[in-house]
């Protein structure tokens, strides 16, 4: 861990009386001159008032739906209502290792190589180029990065990763909750994951001794600890610290309450999506307990970071963006977990506040985790090495009306892909790799909880076969131009 420099309070002092100055300027220019505001409500500020190198935090958590809002007050406070909440994010491929791929390069599965968790198509291992990420065009941009957290399935530590100042992964023991390996020093941190993964942030943001920083926070929370090997397969709940041990002992999941839930008739799904359910309301129930007592520990840290760039006087000069890597179904459809194109597990949190960032938005424009490396390459005026396959969130003009969704699978034969579709305002459809007869397509103004597929329905013959055009142009797209798109109007339904 680099040590923070003697003279490091000068120069924060300095650097705080410059934001002063600048404020004080951009007063002046406001009396003069209006807010821009684009067209889905979020906004941004004239340019004139954007700082040049702004900081940038990004903090991702494990599995959050985006109904588990409800357990994190204090970020809906500190992000929410200080910044835009939008309520139509969604996780493209909705698994660990792929949404994690994308958030470190800005492109989809086709192009940064990762389809999967494991196996030959997933990992570390199928990560392109991995040395050519977010971070590194960050630092050649002449921010201080750090990576503090969880990182990308199968990597072990044993190479280091360039582009990251500080480059702080868990390695080992990832979901332990209490005592986990660091990478870096190669021994056992103290304490709860959380809190460790907060104080290694917080020294990373303290040594960057007035410098622009750019810092990833992954926390493993609220993700299920592997069974060990000897006990079987399966997972366990998330262990919650001792002070929320007993909180949410009342709590039953909306999900449990839902005509989706333990669906009766699942025989329309396509053959491998047709199961019996293996567990009852009973563990949800749990599971969901447990995953709210572990998330208001990542509330806290949300908090305490907010906390400490107040204190540095950074807090007005840096973007922060909340999110999860992908959500989770709670026995909808007789499933549980992720890696299925179904809403809940699409469906993730995303709150951003920072300069220029209207206070209290709520945006109902779709956007997807794509979308978060092209803003942040966007605020900082970094030079990307890749074609980034998203749009910044922020930025108001182009509009698209379908967003590419897909899965991936390990079985040999199959090219690494399970599923793959688009998602539009109204509809979820996807075509299953290999099986062309077979499918998916739901109509959400008429079936909110998709419970019929209309894949094989005659009456949405017009609509499966525009929605399947669209999919096969935007499964080898590549770059913003050809991955965006509005194709206009998809036909009624007969």
């Amino acid at each position: 861990m680099r040590v923070l420099a003697m003279s490091t309070p000068k120069v924060w002092a300095a650097r705080r009386s410059a934001h002063l100055w600048l404020a004080l300027l951009m007063l002046a220019t406001l009396v003069a001159a209006t807010t821009a505001t684009s067209a889905d409500g979020t906004g941004s500020q004239a340019p004139t008032t954007a700082p040049e190198r702004p900081n940038i935090v990004f903090i991702l958590v494990d599995d959050m739906r985006a109904d588990e809002l409800r357990f994190l007050p204090k970020t809906r406070r500190l992000l929410g209502r200080r910044g835009v909440t939008y309520t139509h994010a969604l996780s493209p491929h909705p698994l660990c290792c792929p949404a994690r791929a994308e958030l470190i390069t800005g492109q989809y599965a086709q192009n940064n190589g990762v389809k999967e968790n494991f196996g030959p198509w997933g990992g570390f291992q199928a990560l392109k180029a991995p040395d050519n990420h977010i971070g590194a065009w960050m630092r050649d941009r002449g921010y201080r990065t750090g990576f503090v957290g969880r990182f990308l399935n199968g990597y072990l530590g044993g190479r280091r990763i360039g582009g990251w100042s500080e480059w702080q992964p868990l390695v080992r023991r990832i979901y332990a909750y209490w005592r986990p390996g660091f990478f870096r020093e190669d021994r056992l941190d103290k304490g709860y994951v959380t809190h460790a993964i907060r104080r290694r942030a917080a020294r990373v943001i303290r040594g960057s001794d007035g410098e622009p920083f750019f810092l990833y926070v992954w926390h493993p929370s609220p993700h299920e600890i592997p069974k060990p090997p000897a006990r079987g397969l399966g997972f366990t709940p998330p262990l919650p610290e001792r002070r929320y041990r007993n909180h949410y002992n009342r709590y039953r999941p909306p999900a449990l309450d839902t005509a989706a839930y333990n669906e009766k008739d699942v025989s329309d799904l396509p053959p491998d999506l047709r199961r019996r359910s293996s567990t009852g309301s009973r563990w949800f129930t749990n599971l969901a307990r447990a995953r709210a007592r572990a998330l208001r520990s990542v509330d806290d840290s949300v908090a305490h970071l907010v906390s400490q760039l107040a204190e540095l006087g950074e807090l007005s000069n840096t973007y922060i963006v909340f999110s999860s890597d992908n959500g989770f179904l709670f026995g909808e459809h007789r499933l549980s977990g992720k890696n299925f194109l179904f809403d809940q597990a699409l469906q993730v949190p995303l709150l951003v506040r920072g300069p220029g960032i209207r206070r209290g938005v709520r945006s109902h424009r779709p956007v997807s985790l794509v979308d978060i490396p092209a803003a942040f390459v966007k605020w900082a005026g970094a030079t990307p090495r890749r074609r980034l396959d998203g749009l910044p969130l922020t930025k108001p003009g182009r509009r698209r009306d379908t967003i590419l969704i897909q899965t991936g699978t390990t079985q040999r034969g199959t090219g690494g892909w399970s599923y793959r579709g688009v998602t539009t305002a109204r509809y979820l459809y996807a075509y299953r790799v290999g099986h062309p007869r077979s499918g998916l397509l739901f109509d959400r103004a008429r079936d909110p909880q998709a419970l019929r597929n209309r894949y094989h329905a005659k009456a949405y013959a017009a609509v499966r076969r525009t929605l399947d055009r669209r999919t096969r142009v935007l499964i080898n797209c590549s770059g913003p131009g050809d991955c965006n798109r509005a194709f206009g109007p998809v036909p009624d339904p007969r």
